[in-house]
């Protein structure tokens, strides 16, 4: 008969430790690791030997009560309800266990922190913040050491840190829980081997001697560091693989040829089953010398041959980047996969540089989740610290801190716009909004960094970030060597053009005045045709033309500047970005009309640095000016610039050579990133019309590619609107 213990075991790891030795301070941490060690004692466990390699392989879905690197302690109220339901006899102590937990969630704790006009300013998509996010665990150090030297590093900082030994203790059971889950799984192979077919029982034999070499050990050979990879990544929670190629590139170089392939593919189907995020590709070392191996060209090979659309390939260029990357780069996104992401090491590497991150790290930089910028294996550098709505700013400061859908009092009291004479003071006034909505996702997120570490401390990442075993701190606690932090923008480029446009019309031109626009935009335009016909056709940003293009410039510096003088809690400062992920929809619809045309229902938002989708109508080079007249330097995040191409783009080695010449330019004159999408409009509509016949058509959101069909159809309208470029 099934007990409660069987039903969450990480639960009742965590709350039945022994905690009699460890210091106060550290009893978090040594719950947390008891509960993962109780996780991999009795979770079920199996083998499918097609896919080659032993691992969980996911986060333990049945787990109602667990850890989860994004949201701390966790407990899901559906799944309590569906455990009741399977199992009426628990029912009462399911109950008793959930109540237990649920003062200690961790997400139940931060939201109490936020107050009253955090929550609303949230509800209205003005701005949020958060304090965990994804990670990028040192891959390369932990196959390179294995178990045992982690255990050797923990020993020798453990005599350094002798007030710290509760901390310290939770580290050896959480690095204890690995190799368990290790043995259980070579156990199972060997319990597996009689019944086994012949092709089966080979898979089995090669798991078996990897098992009795690694963890501990460093692998021998590709298949036992794709082996221990698989196990480590996906040990408590899949995330982000990180530097790949610089990880497991020495195994790839000296192995056979065949074979090596065969287990790359098999672990790119098993990255597609878990959805893995961010697998990062080539760049530069300190010198800058080029990083791409044997290993960097097949993942790009692999990518191309199953059109998956994950991982989220990154791919990084530099001054000695070889043509064969850029071709191979090229083909890859030929392919209509919306990757690799491409990104600048010329831009990224000096912005790192000056927040006090010596080359020896910036050259590691990768990215976490989507597109937010890490050092591999030696940061916490946000993602999901927060995010602010330009737009909304804007929207506060025409409407004196009213929100023009729910029509509550949220921004600050900054004067009635229509008595505003002169365009300085309209600015003035916005940039007084900005910043207040960028100070509450800061404060937001600050709060929940607090809270972070001091009530779901992270054991498992605290073995594989390096500075936490050295200092004696958790991965949540300060413990990483950097600890900067990423506030991501919505709506620049409509807030540019819709300022551009009040200023020519109401301030220069003074064709109206700013009473009437402000009229017309409560009324959704109703009534004014001829204001909405001319605030809706000037200039946009996006077509290299100076006046929106220099209103653009001014108002990313000074929100980008303004950044970064503000602290996070673990030990950096904040910088910004612009990966809008799948909200650029949902952001659209949270403001009313807007001085660019947009009408109130329109959901249409700008979803990267570029212009407003359909907007950039002077070609590619246009565009690519626009946007360079601003420092990409001053992004500490990943700060995108969509492009969609046509298919026939890419058809042709003209077409290929003319896309790497456009995104060398690019990259020389200070971009820092391009994600593409090679489409065709039409199919686009087909797919909207008829989704059953396109559901393996890919596009590129804001920082990943899913199935067209699988998004909301706001969002499925702003990638249809996209301009097409051609060259």
């Amino acid at each position: 008969m099934v007990n409660i213990r069987e039903i969450e075991p990480f639960a009742f790891g965590f709350k039945e430790a022994d905690v009699s030795g460890i210091q106060k301070e550290y009893e978090r941490n040594y719950r947390i690791a008891c509960g993962f060690k109780r996780l991999v004692e009795t979770a079920k466990i199996s083998i499918d030997p097609d896919e080659w390699f032993a691992g969980p392989g996911c986060t333990y879905p049945d787990l109602g009560i667990h850890y989860s690197r994004s949201a701390g302690l966790i407990s899901h109220p559906d799944l309590r309800n569906d455990q009741k339901e399977r199992y009426p006899s628990l029912a009462d102590e399911i109950d008793a266990l959930y109540d237990e937990f649920e003062p200690i969630r961790t997400h139940r704790i931060t939201g109490g922190t936020f107050t009253e006009r955090q929550h609303s300013l949230r509800r209205v998509n003005a701005c949020w913040g958060e304090g965990a996010g994804h990670a990028n665990p040192d891959y390369e150090l932990l196959l390179r050491v294995g178990t045992d030297g982690i255990r050797e590093k923990i020993a020798l900082f453990r005599k350094i840190h002798t007030d710290k030994p509760g901390f310290y203790d939770s580290l050896e059971v959480a690095l204890s829980a690995i190799e368990i889950l290790a043995a259980r799984y070579q156990a199972l192979a060997k319990q597996m081997l009689p019944d086994a077919n012949e092709k089966d029982a080979a898979v089995l034999h090669r798991i078996i001697s990897a098992f009795d070499n690694i963890p501990q050990k460093q692998p021998r050979n590709f298949f036992e560091a794709c082996q221990f990879f698989w196990l480590s990544y996906s040990f408590i929670e899949n995330d982000s693989p990180g530097l790949f190629d610089f990880a497991l590139g020495r195994y790839y170089e000296n192995d056979d040829e065949e074979d090596r392939y065969e287990c790359l593919k098999k672990l790119w189907h098993l990255f597609k089953k878990v959805r893995a995020w961010n697998l990062c590709i080539g760049g530069s070392d300190e010198l800058w010398r080029d990083r791409c191996c044997a290993l960097t060209y097949d993942v790009l090979r692999v990518a191309r041959e199953t059109g998956y659309n994950t991982p989220n390939i990154t791919m990084r260029f530099h001054r000695n980047s070889p043509q064969k990357a850029w071709i191979e780069a090229a083909k890859t996104i030929g392919t209509g996969i919306g990757m690799p992401a491409i990104y600048n090491d010329e831009c990224v590497c000096p912005a790192l540089e000056a927040v006090g991150i010596p080359a020896s790290d910036s050259h590691l930089y990768c990215m976490n989740g989507c597109n937010q910028i890490d050092i591999f294996g030696k940061s916490h550098m946000g993602l999901e610290d927060g995010e602010i709505s330009i737009i909304k700013a804007l929207e506060f400061a025409l409407f004196d801190g009213e929100c023009q859908i729910s029509f509550e009092k949220l921004g600050l009291n900054t004067g009635d716009a229509a008595q505003f004479a002169a365009f300085d003071e309209l600015l003035k006034a916005y940039y007084a909004q900005a910043e207040f909505l960028l100070d509450n996702a800061i404060d937001m997120s600050l709060k929940c960094q607090r809270v972070f570490a001091a009530e779901a401390p992270n054991p498992w990442h605290s073995l594989v970030i390096q500075g936490c075993i050295e200092k004696g701190l958790d991965y949540k606690n300060r413990g990483p060597y950097y600890g900067h932090g990423q506030i991501l923008t919505e709506g620049l480029p409509d807030t540019a053009d819709s300022l551009a446009a009040i200023k020519h019309y109401v301030y220069d031109e003074k064709k109206y005045t700013m009473a009437q626009l402000l009229d017309a935009l409560k009324k959704d335009f109703e009534g004014y045709d001829e204001l909405y016909k001319d605030f809706s056709s000037y200039h946009k940003f996006g077509n290299d033309i100076e006046d929106v293009d220099e209103i653009y410039n001014t108002i990313t510096e000074h929100i980008y500047r303004y950044a970064q003088t503000k602290e996070t809690f673990r030990g950096g400062k904040f910088g910004m970005g612009c990966s809008t992920f799948q909200r650029a929809a949902r952001y659209g619809g949270s403001v009313g009309a807007l001085p660019n045309g947009k009408r109130r229902n329109d959901t249409t938002l700008a979803d990267s640095i570029g212009a407003v989708p359909g907007c950039d109508v002077n070609g590619p080079t246009a565009l690519l000016c626009s946007v360079l007249k601003c420092n990409q330097r001053l992004a500490l995040s990943g700060n995108v610039l969509q492009m969609k191409f046509q298919k026939i783009q890419f058809n042709t080695e003209k077409g290929l050579s003319s896309f790497i010449s456009l995104a060398k330019t690019y990259f020389n004159m200070g971009g820092q990133t391009l994600q593409i999408n090679v489409l065709d409009k039409n199919e686009l509509i087909a797919a909207q019309k008829e989704p059953e016949k396109y559901k393996n058509l890919i596009v590129r959101v804001g920082g990943y590619s899913t199935q067209f069909v699988d998004i909301e159809k706001g969002l499925q309208d702003n990638i249809i609107k996209r301009t097409e470029q051609m060259m």
